[in-house]
């Protein structure tokens, strides 16, 4: 019997344009690109480590390939969940088995994971991003977005006087886009203080979450804010056993496939998370439309879907997702799943 063979290897996606968030401003996406190829069959994957680190990403990759190297057959998704951290390594294989076991059983994910059909016409609204720079520029931004259902704001401008700008943003980008929601996302950058007058100064908008307001870890100081505007937790919420510390502080759990090791362990997430009295997003690092790929399949469980990375690239894989009226659509077989 033939065995598989594995290659994972370092590839850099450029940005349409610089991204800018409250920690930097980035401007290629480093990701580790994952194939399988046994007998006819070629699979793949994808996933980046935080935030593009290329130190990060080589050591990943050299652990990645020297554990797939002991494998005399295909490992399964669950000995990877147990000998792998969670991070984009991890997705990236992961998302890789999954397709390899499309391929080979002739069974679609959707069939696999046991979810509800997913066809061609199958699609979700997905917030589309305006990236953190002036309130004129950020308006802009919004124009070219067009009727989107809904938004999603970067903030977190850690400047002195970053909060007023950062009110003055949402302003802009309301103004700009009157028939869309809202919502932001500072990553991290207020303090429970900050995060008391944005409230304040911006509840007259269509203002329908705030993402991951305070560094992770401080999730115990939002009860006692008395917001009312939902919150979500993104940096905080991290793998299966995050989400119980969460209970009682958010409303909302934003689970990314690259911070939690893949599909896997994301729908397990997903029924946990809705167990907990969570409502759900779904969200990614930006990427390619190969890492949308199986995230697709978390958002059949989710109240807000943030899947426009491929928007923001240059290039994009092929077949490519499509995109259309601020909704994306199921991939396409040949890409993944």
């Amino acid at each position: 019997m033939s065995r598989p063979r594995f290659k994972l290897e370092i590839q850099h996606w450029p940005y349409r344009q610089k991204i800018a968030i409250s920690r930097g401003v980035l401007s290629t996406q480093t990701v580790l690109h994952a194939t399988a190829t046994w007998e006819d069959h070629r699979a793949q994957g994808e996933g980046e480590q935080h935030e593009s680190d290329e130190t990060l990403s080589m050591a990943a990759a050299e652990r990645g390939q020297a554990l797939l190297s002991q494998f005399e057959e295909t490992p399964d998704r669950e000995t990877l969940r147990r000998q792998l951290p969670a991070d984009g390594l991890r997705n990236a294989l992961d998302a890789m088995l999954w397709d390899l076991e499309c391929k080979r059983s002739g069974l679609r994910a959707w069939e696999l994971a046991g979810l509800p059909e997913i066809d061609a016409t199958t699609r979700f609204p997905t917030l589309l991003t305006v990236t953190l720079d002036s309130p004129d520029e950020m308006a802009q931004q919004a124009r070219r977005w067009g009727n989107a259902p809904v938004l999603k704001v970067k903030l977190g401008d850690r400047t002195p006087g970053g909060l007023d700008r950062d009110i003055e943003r949402l302003h802009a980008v309301a103004a700009a886009s009157p028939g869309s929601r809202l919502t932001v996302d500072p990553n991290e950058g207020w303090s429970p203080e900050g995060l008391q007058r944005f409230a304040a100064a911006v509840w007259s908008l269509p203002l329908a979450l705030i993402e991951q307001p305070l560094p992770a870890g401080h999730e115990d100081l939002l009860p006692g804010l008395g917001l009312r505007i939902p919150i979500a937790a993104d940096e905080s919420c991290t793998t299966l056993d995050s989400l119980s510390r969460l209970v009682g502080r958010v409303q909302y759990v934003n689970l990314k496939l690259d911070k939690c090791g893949g599909l896997t362990e994301g729908l397990l997430m997903c029924r946990e998370a809705r167990r907990l009295g969570f409502q759900l997003m779904v969200g990614c690092n930006c990427g390619t439309s190969l890492a949308m790929a199986p995230a697709f399949l978390i958002a059949a469980f989710c109240d807000f879907v943030d899947l426009d990375g491929p928007l923001h690239m240059r290039n994009d894989r092929s077949p490519p997702i499509s995109y259309a009226e601020g909704h994306l659509h199921a991939p396409d077989v040949a890409l993944w799943g």
